[in-house]
């Protein structure tokens, strides 16, 4: 079985009515407004994180080889936490989607 390499991640804890919870990373490092197109809708040129990177692919072009590499990088970055975790939940996503990624990589 081959072994699926983790991203690389930059956690950020996130505060709210839980003990802890962490993001592995921002999804973007930048972006920049670079005008609207011919349908007045607004661009950007965005730069992703590695996670945010995975994150899209996954979530907007449906690739699932990208399931692993987030499993295994979310897999990872408990390991190295040494909570002693028994539980991680997935978050879902405000809107509903056909794929949703948090279920996938939770699973």
């Amino acid at each position: 079985m081959s072994q699926t390499k983790s991203l690389a991640t930059k956690p950020q804890k996130l505060v709210g009515n839980w003990a802890q919870g962490f993001a592995l990373d921002f999804h973007s490092s930048s972006s920049e407004f670079m005008g609207h197109d011919e349908y007045g809708h607004p661009m950007f040129s965005t730069v992703r994180t590695e996670v945010g990177e995975s994150l899209y692919r996954l979530k907007y072009s449906q690739d699932s080889a990208e399931v692993a590499r987030l499993a295994a990088t979310a897999a990872a970055f408990v390991k190295s936490w040494k909570c002693g975790a028994q539980l991680i939940v997935p978050v879902p996503a405000s809107r509903r989607r056909k794929l949703a990624p948090v279920f996938l990589v939770g699973k």
